[in-house]
């Protein structure tokens, strides 16, 4: 574990974290906030992770491990003490780590990928943050990172990445995918939470026999546990923005109980024709908006039916591509509107595609991270998601009218779409507005 010394490292990740400030030679996105927003970034419960912190590099499940509960001089804590941690290279971790700790940031090294190939249900998942018996855990920033499990296994496994009742959670540009039970799981009172720039894949075929009965457990995002965990209500309120579920991806993209979510500029290639996108569940209140459903996309599904769950929700659809506007509810409980919370609307739904979906600027593990600078710009080259995993992703679009002539995005009537695929291939669809 190399220690980093960087006396600029509070001013740097000050100005990071409240004015979305990029030094380096290509900047982020004009999409790219590059910071906390909606529920993340609300007063009093800004995520800030690790600013300030000491700073290490880790290449090992070991080192990551002494780093992240390093004790604070201060008080001989090993929760509290701000840190920023680098992952460099490839880390296999061998089983579940869990921990409960406050004020860290772990940034990801391009081409980095932390990732375990154990399907068993005692060391199946990776990474667990979580509160109990008196340990608080909050502030956490994970960004760039590339967090790859053993594959789908239904045998009440682990999951890549679990937040349990962490408050202000901030992830970002993160590849996460191929989880034994799910990939990016939120539960327990888990609050004040933005998801930003990820991209959701599985690429490793499911296994079945599992003991929990489904023979294709590719569920990606449960937020809320369970309809009896009743104290989880008015929690798990969480932004996702400018995310991509991709390939795999049969359900849960996410599946909502209890929160306030906001689902915006989201993009839904996950073709399936059993599972489905957003998952509405009890005492949940979602509003999906500007989001992008690709042609063989399910985008909601009720899940408070008398076989699923309790009957009360909340869900509005709005301006989104593949998905007409909806608003309906089950119970007395007030429609969710993000406007009353925050200010953040999103960008055209059809540049969802040319932005959320391109490879190299778009969502997932993309981003140039520098030891002593952190976030400097997007990546040159491959990225962690085009070494891991296999995908052939697509990386841009471009609209056409019948006419050939090339068109900003989707206009009335018919369109040519040409694909550009991170595999190199080419995809022509005609889509009518």
């Amino acid at each position: 574990m190399k220690k980093v010394s960087s006396p600029f490292v509070a001013t740097f990740f000050a100005c990071l974290l409240t004015a979305g400030v990029v030094r380096g030679q290509q900047p982020l996105s004009t999409y790219d906030l590059n910071r906390p927003l909606g529920w993340g970034a609300l007063p009093g419960f800004e995520v800030t992770g690790g600013a300030g912190g000491e700073e290490v590099v880790v290449s090992t499940e070991d080192e990551f491990e002494a780093a992240i509960t390093r004790k604070n001089p201060a008080n001989n804590n090993e929760r509290d003490l701000p840190m920023i941690i680098y992952v460099k290279g490839e880390i296999e971790f061998k089983s579940m780590h869990t921990w409960h700790v406050k004020n860290k940031t772990i940034l990801g090294l391009p081409g980095s990928r932390i990732f375990s190939k154990d399907r068993t249900k005692k060391n199946s998942g990776i990474m667990k943050f979580s509160s109990g018996s008196g340990a608080d855990c909050e502030n956490i920033i994970l960004r760039n990172l590339t967090i790859q499990g053993a594959g789908a296994y239904d045998i009440d496994g682990d999951d890549a990445l679990l937040f349990q009742g962490v408050k202000r959670i901030w992830v970002d540009h993160c590849t996460i995918g191929d989880g034994v039970d799910s990939s990016f799981d939120c539960n327990h009172e888990s609050d004040y939470i933005c998801v930003t720039w990820c991209h959701f894949l599985y690429q490793i075929a499911p296994m079945s026999g599992g003991s929990g009965g489904a023979d294709d457990h590719r569920f990606c995002n449960t937020w809320g546990a369970s309809d009896k965990q009743t104290e989880s209500e008015g929690h798990l309120n969480t932004t996702f923005a400018n995310c991509w579920w991709d390939s795999g991806c049969q359900e849960r993209c996410p599946r909502v109980r209890f929160g306030k979510v906001h689902i915006v500029n989201c993009y839904y290639t996950n073709e399936t024709t059993t599972g489905y996108s957003i998952g509405y569940g009890y005492k949940s209140n979602i509003y999906a908006e500007k989001n992008w459903f690709e042609s063989g996309t399910i985008p909601t599904k009720d899940y408070t039916d008398a076989k699923h769950g309790y009957a009360d929700y909340n869900l509005q659809v709005t301006g989104c591509y593949g998905q007409a506007d909806m608003k309906q509810k089950v119970g007395d409980g007030a429609y969710f509107n993000p406007a009353d919370y925050y200010a953040y609307e999103g960008f055209d739904v059809n540049l969802v595609p040319s932005v959320v979906g391109n490879a190299n600027t778009g969502a997932g593990a993309n981003l140039m991270v520098e030891i002593g600078k952190g976030v400097t710009g997007y990546a040159k080259g491959s990225t962690a998601v085009e070494q891991h995993f296999d995908t052939s992703a697509r990386q841009s679009a471009k609209y056409f009218s019948l006419s050939g002539m090339q068109q900003q995005g989707l206009q009335r009537g018919i369109n040519i779409v040409r694909q550009q695929m991170s595999d190199g291939g080419i995809k022509i669809t005609k889509i009518i507005k």
